[in-house]
């Protein structure tokens, strides 16, 4: 793959323009010594593989396949974008994004044998994961030479040599010279070089100016000789727009490109948490608060990223992309019009340099706001996700027991004491108003979904360690290399970005039911309760003279609440006191009670207990126990003296009146 078929090309499109048409060219193509498919991939293609972290122009070749279909009907099926239609052979294995553009190249060897190669438009990067899985041929990119521009010339200059039928969507056209004289008005390129010419100064030009390195950079590249996309454009607008790319750098960068997914993050947060808080996210910020190294950082992005997905294709704009920007002052967020795709990090502020007026402001996310800046307000857009970090967290002054689901109010704002010192508690209300808050402490992670009130409830969590760890062991070597500036994605990084825009769709969708978002925060507190509360439960076996109900899902109960001694009639009354009866106080048992009471409930056990009895909530296990040592008393205390027997006394008195 030596490349020298395409570097005879470019050095043959210099004076040429790439043209987009509005409708392909269809029919065959006399070409008197035509290029075999073969050598055209080896010569001016390299074999896709994982090192190429972003395709735009895809290859995908049948050489030497039986024929499976006539060239023209083939031709159209491809011209009127029915590309699903094509034959099993030659069929692209998975849908095609929106928008994209095929060539369809069809030689017939003779003898039933053909080549097909077709050029597909992407229209905008994919990761080798998903050009991969579009392919049902070889695949194959471009060779890699500097210059867009010239690569895509390049292709079009070599794809009419290959012979055959042929459906094309480009063509190359002399490009007419721009005189020193033609009025600024007359200069009207088509738009496909209008968007290579800005992608080539994006990308190339130089940040800085400091030294002229920018003016001379943009002088050899504006000549009309230079061969590059900006080749004879005037010098006013190329700076213009150099400019605007340095003026872009200053503040907090945008980023659009992370490798992990929600399922990168522990199952609890996969799985069961984050599909119930994402929809939150449209209309709270959310507070993280705790020591580094938990992975508070990627947590927020893979958030960011979520969402900002769900707002692009909302949008239905194709050149969006979701992304974040992150800084530690509200005044790096200025520099830039905010989008509601991409989201903001105030990451590890000087509480200092930040008023709680501020911080309100900027946890408001179901509102567009400001919030104080240098020389002009920093714009917050309405539905964003803004996220605050901060490691001010004290360690737990109070014992966090194991077996507990919640923490107390005093307990929670003992937490909070450091990072809202000296604010006044019903501006802290306020914040908490807009926030959904983790805090990652020593013995397990809090969580307190909005609300303005002081006692909300405060979940405890103690599962998979995400006090200590947010990230599962599958994507950290990922995350690692990210850090040390090298972009890799997974095996499994477009599935999981497609069931993570599901997960958020149904998420939204599901809100949307519900009377009010308080309501719906009310549904995500009770179910989050209710996976903690039986955290460590697990289903007793059947019983094994059991032969009722389905043998692999055997029917268990739930213990319900032990009715208190004398509030259920039972037995023989002394005074106010219910006295059990005799069978009572010598066999039965609190359980056996229990059962008789809840039928076909449903009874789970902890894990880590050497007892057959039933795990009761904590309340309830104080009743039981309480209740079984009064019926033990009863049964071991001697009868009152003033205690009857009449089960005897009637027996007497049978035997002696008979």
């Amino acid at each position: 793959m030596s490349g020298a078929l395409m570097d005879t090309a470019i050095a043959a499109v210099d004076k040429k323009q790439l043209v987009a048409l509005d409708a392909p060219s269809c029919g065959h193509t006399e070409c008197s010594d035509p290029i075999p498919y073969g050598t055209f991939t080896t010569e001016a293609c390299r074999p896709l593989s994982k090192g190429i972290k972003s395709i735009q122009l895809l290859f995908d070749v049948h050489l030497n396949i039986p024929s499976c279909g006539d060239a023209a009907q083939l031709g159209e099926l491809v011209a009127k974008g029915k590309h699903a239609d094509l034959p099993a052979a030659i069929a692209f294995k998975v849908p095609l994004p929106t928008d994209s553009k095929v060539d369809l190249l069809y030689y017939d060897l003779g003898g039933g044998q053909v080549s097909i190669l077709k050029v597909l438009y992407l229209p905008r990067p994919v990761t080798f994961q998903a050009a991969n899985s579009m392919c049902s041929g070889d695949a194959f990119v471009p060779v890699f030479r500097a210059g867009p521009w010239n690569i895509k010339k390049g292709i079009q200059y070599l794809l009419p040599r290959l012979g055959g039928y042929q459906v094309r969507w480009h063509t190359l056209e002399e490009k007419q010279a721009m005189s020193s004289t033609t009025s600024k008005d007359k200069w009207n390129p088509p738009n496909i070089e209008l968007e290579e010419g800005v992608a080539f100064i994006n990308s190339h030009a130089p940040e800085c100016d400091a030294r002229n390195e920018q003016t001379l950079w943009i002088l050899i590249n504006i000549k009309t000789d230079s061969g590059t996309p900006i080749a004879g454009w005037p010098e006013a607008k190329v700076r213009n727009m150099a400019q605007n790319k340095s003026k872009g750098l200053a503040g907090a960068i945008s980023m659009t490109a992370f490798p992990l997914t929600t399922f990168s993050l522990k199952p609890f947060l996969s799985d069961f948490l984050l599909p119930y808080l994402y929809p939150l996210l449209l209309n709270f910020g959310v507070m993280l608060l705790g020591c580094p190294g938990v992975g508070k950082t990627p947590f927020v992005i893979i958030m960011a990223m979520a969402l900002g997905r769900y707002h692009v294709r909302r949008s239905g704009c194709d050149g969006l992309q979701a992304g974040w920007r992150r800084a530690k002052s509200l005044d790096n967020f200025r520099h830039r019009a905010p989008v509601v795709h991409e989201a903001l990090f105030l990451d590890d502020p000087s509480r200092a340099k930040v008023s709680i007026a501020d911080i309100k402001s900027f946890l408001t996310s179901d509102e567009d706001g400001t919030v104080d800046s240098r020389y002009n307000d920093t714009r917050l857009v309405r539905n964003q996700v803004r996220a605050f970090a901060s490691n001010d967290l004290p360690e737990e002054r109070f014992e966090s027991k194991s077996e507990a689901s919640t923490i107390s109010e005093q307990d929670f704002f003992s937490l909070l004491s450091d990072i809202f010192a000296g604010d006044k508690e019903k501006d802290v209300l306020a914040v908490l108003k807009r926030s959904i808050v983790f805090l990652f402490g020593n013995q397990a992670l809090y969580l307190r979904l909005p609300s303005e009130q002081r006692n909300a409830i405060v979940h405890r969590i103690d599962m998979d360690g995400l006090h200590q760890d947010l990230l599962s062991d599958r994507d950290k070597p990922l995350y690692g290399k990210y850090k040390g500036g090298t972009f890799e994605t997974g095996p499994t990084f477009d599935a999981d970005v497609l069931k993570e825009e599901r997960m958020v769709e149904e998420g939204v969708a599901h809100m949307t039911e519900c009377e009010n978002v308080q309501q719906y925060i009310q549904q995500v507190n009770d179910k989050l309760q209710d996976k903690l509360l039986f955290r460590h439960a697990k289903h007793l076996p059947a019983s094994q003279g059991s032969s009722t109900g389905d043998e692999d899902s055997p029917k268990v109960f739930v213990p319900v609440p032990v009715p208190k001694i004398g509030t259920q009639p039972s037995g023989r009354r002394r005074g106010s006191f219910v006295i059990p009866d005799r069978r009572l106080r010598a066999k039965t048992s609190v359980h056996e009670d229990v059962e008789t009471q809840i039928g076909d409930a449903e009874m789970v056990a902890p894990e880590d207990s050497q007892s057959s009895k039933p795990a009761l909530p904590a309340d309830l296990e104080i009743q039981a126990q309480d209740a079984e040592m009064a019926l033990q008393e009863a049964s071991q205390s001697p009868p009152d003296a003033e205690e009857v027997d009449f089960e005897a006394d009637a027996e007497a008195a049978t035997f002696m009146h008979g």
